[in-house]
């Protein structure tokens, strides 16, 4: 199996998913882009997003730091290897755009305090409306 290749736990007889190539190239474009960057709260990114929808991903890697509480992990644009923090902004704009409430809820649930999970899904659903598409990649 290739290192990008992700492979469900519950399903291990199919062919691995592979995330969609386009996204993730401009996922690791922006998080380059965040790195230079001043950190941005979670509620100011919303409040940002706003104002400028066109910069929603760059919006979301931006405040996902704070929203984790530790900084996130995004590979070069080339890497055939996925990080954790890649898989999860996959899986959500994923489950974002596929109008999946659920698989978005969990996934937040299990990486967001409470208090921020509302403004984390908000920037989520601004991404996934903002690329308009599936991203076939799940979170394993």
């Amino acid at each position: 199996m290739k290192p990008s290749s992700i492979q469900p736990l519950y399903a291990p007889d199919h062919a691995p998913v592979e995330p969609d190539r386009s996204t993730l190239s401009a996922l690791r474009i922006a998080a380059c882009g965040c790195r230079a960057s001043a950190r941005l709260g979670v509620e100011q990114s919303c409040a940002m997003i706003d104002a400028s929808p066109d910069k929603a991903l760059h919006t979301l890697l931006g405040a996902l730091p704070e929203a984790f509480g530790h900084p996130t992990r995004f590979f070069r644009v080339g890497e055939a290897e996925l990080s954790f923090d890649e898989r999860w902004v996959l899986a959500a704009i994923d489950a974002a755009s596929r109008g999946d409430g659920d698989s978005l809820y969990f996934l937040i649930a299990r990486r967001v305090p409470a208090y921020l999970r509302r403004w984390v899904a908000f920037l989520v659903r601004r991404v996934a409306d903002r690329f308009g598409q599936h991203t076939s990649c799940s979170n394993n």
